[in-house]
């Protein structure tokens, strides 16, 4: 099954994905260590294995996405927000962005259910044929349900020989 996702040319990587992806590009030692990522037991090995998934793949976000990484990047120790930015500037300017009206938002009935974030996910992702990296469950089968391609991180780090080619 993650063979065919491997193929993908574009991604819309969730919160968490974009923060470890984000963190580790900053400071790998930090994964462990900053609390959004050790909560969910996020190490090293995950962090390198998820670069190499997104390897040449076109990277797209929303601005809700990068306002939620932005939030917890806040509370890096050390007031460290600055060089977390300045480390990351070159890979943010690469990463396509798509904005979502609120209106168009606002226009999905399960806003209430899955805020204004996940919605634009999926509002971005099927208007664009990519596919949705999260490790959060109830996105994940929404994305299912209505025939989003998506990948639940666990199915990426579960399949670590896969990657160690």
């Amino acid at each position: 099954m993650l063979n065919l996702y491997i193929k993908s040319k574009t991604v819309i990587p969730d919160t968490s994905p974009l923060l470890l992806i984000l963190m580790g590009l900053y400071d790998k030692e930090c994964i462990a260590n900053f609390k959004r990522l050790s909560n969910k037991n996020y190490e090293i090995e995950d962090y390198e294995l998820l670069l190499q998934f997104i390897r040449k793949k076109k990277i797209l976000v929303t601005p809700h996405i990068l306002t939620e990484v932005s939030n917890f990047a806040t509370k890096l120790k050390e007031n460290k927000f600055s060089e977390f930015i300045d480390a990351n500037r070159p890979i943010l300017e690469r990463i396509d962005e798509e904005y979502v009206s609120k209106t168009n938002i606002l226009s999905d009935i399960e806003i209430i259910k899955f805020g204004f974030t996940d919605i634009s996910i999926v509002l971005t992702a099927r208007k664009n044929n990519a596919l949705v990296i999260t490790d959060d469950f109830p996105l994940y089968g929404k994305c299912k349900q209505i025939g989003i391609d998506t990948i639940h991180l666990n199915e990426i780090l579960s399949q670590k020989e896969i990657f160690k080619k």
